[in-house]
């Protein structure tokens, strides 16, 4: 099969798997916010909840560090802004769910749940402009994404003010959708800047990190010094940062020069050596 027919298939079966995740999420009924109280309500420096707060300062690193990385590297203007809309997300998600862990409340959570959405959505064009086409990080498809967060986040607004019943399935499509990436076969495509297995590491990481979010408090009453929260905040903050680092090594950026560099130096050394 040639390149173009393995690309078009796998955009296709994520489309056909997307929408059919979409009408189970439909068929499903409303997915209403539930109270959720934070297992660790540790007490540091008078900071209630503190640890859970501080477990997000990892995660604003990592994505200001990706901004950063973004800036200064190489990568073709044709996917920098898809990348740069990730971390910029992801830094925006480390603050508000800080805040979400210092004053819980239904609003925060959603703003938080927004912020998740753009980083996957960001996410998702991102991967596909490398490996299908530069269009997914163009302007339109940039404008796509924040109407497509913002309409998921409104619906669950709309619901709230209305029925104090926000329904959160759209958001939660939204999240689920770089978990496809996998079952459609699109991981598999060949990248510029990135591989398989940093994806696969980075699905990995995703989806252990909503597993602790779910298992908050059993893992505390199990080990009683952690809980999800900050365990789902350090694993973001490794995938976070990883990619950052994958963004910085693009061919011509900061890191990548300084890697050349060292190699050069590491081979002139041993040949002065031999000689």
């Amino acid at each position: 099969m040639s390149p173009r027919m393995s690309k078009s298939c796998a955009l296709v079966l994520l489309l056909a798997m997307s929408l059919g995740l979409a009408v189970g999420l439909l068929a499903w009924g409303p997915i209403v916010l539930t109270q959720h109280s934070i297992a660790d309500p540790r007490l540091w420096a008078g900071m209630p909840r503190a640890f859970n707060a501080l477990a997000c300062l990892l995660l604003l690193t990592a994505g200001l560090a990706g901004v950063w990385l973004t800036r200064v590297g190489r990568l073709p203007a044709g996917l920098r802004a898809a990348w740069l809309g990730f971390f910029a997300s992801a830094v925006l998600q480390a603050i508000g769910s800080a805040a979400l862990d210092l004053a819980p409340g239904d609003w925060m959570r959603a703003m938080t749940q927004l912020f998740s959405a753009g980083a996957v959505t960001f996410l998702l064009l991102a991967f596909l402009a490398e490996r299908i086409d530069a269009a997914f990080s163009g302007p339109r498809a940039m404008e796509i994404g924040v109407a497509i967060s913002v309409i998921a986040a409104s619906w669950w607004a709309a619901g709230q003010l209305l029925s104090h019943q926000g329904d959160l399935r759209a958001l939660l499509l939204l999240q689920a959708l770089p978990l496809l990436l996998v079952p459609s076969g699109a991981v598999n495509l060949a990248g510029r800047f990135t591989s398989s297995a940093d994806w696969l590491w980075m699905l990995c990481l995703y989806g252990l990190a909503h597993a602790a979010e779910l298992a908050d408090a059993a893992l505390f009453n199990a080990t009683g010094w952690v809980s999800g929260q900050p365990l789902m905040h350090l694993l973001s903050a490794v995938a976070v940062a990883w990619l950052a680092y994958r963004a910085g090594m693009a061919p011509g950026s900061l890191l990548a020069r300084t890697a050349d560099d060292d190699e050069l130096t590491q081979r002139s050394t041993s040949l002065n050596t031999s000689s």
